[in-house]
């Protein structure tokens, strides 16, 4: 769908952010919600497109459609991006954009 733009999250980084949170005690006097999802932006045909180049899939004939041809139960809001300054000003970190995630994703799951 690329009526639906979001930030696709590599489970590795948000936990790699997490334990180094932990493991440094960087979370004492800091409370709150933070939010943390891979920098950029994209749609879930983008998101696609780019799982399928970066896997190497040459042949996949991969078209965008609207989410009204996939009704589901479950309403979607079109953009979907996190505010993520909060995390990054707190805990000093640096947020990897997604595609670089999704190769080292990639790259892990084929190794």
């Amino acid at each position: 769908m690329f009526d639906q733009v979001g930030t696709p999250t590599y489970a590795y980084d948000l936990a790699a952010v997490i334990f180094d949170i932990i493991e440094n005690r960087k979370y004492e006097g800091n409370t709150g919600i933070y939010h943390y999802s891979n920098e950029g932006v994209c749609s879930w045909y983008d998101f696609t497109k780019m799982i399928a180049e970066y896997s190497g899939q040459t042949v996949c004939d991969i078209q965008p459609c609207h989410s009204d041809e996939f009704p589901s139960p479950v309403t979607r809001p079109a953009y979907s991006v996190l505010d993520k300054s909060k995390v990054k000003e707190t805990f000093g970190i640096t947020i990897p954009y997604w595609t670089n995630s999704l190769k080292s994703c990639i790259k892990n799951l084929v190794s």
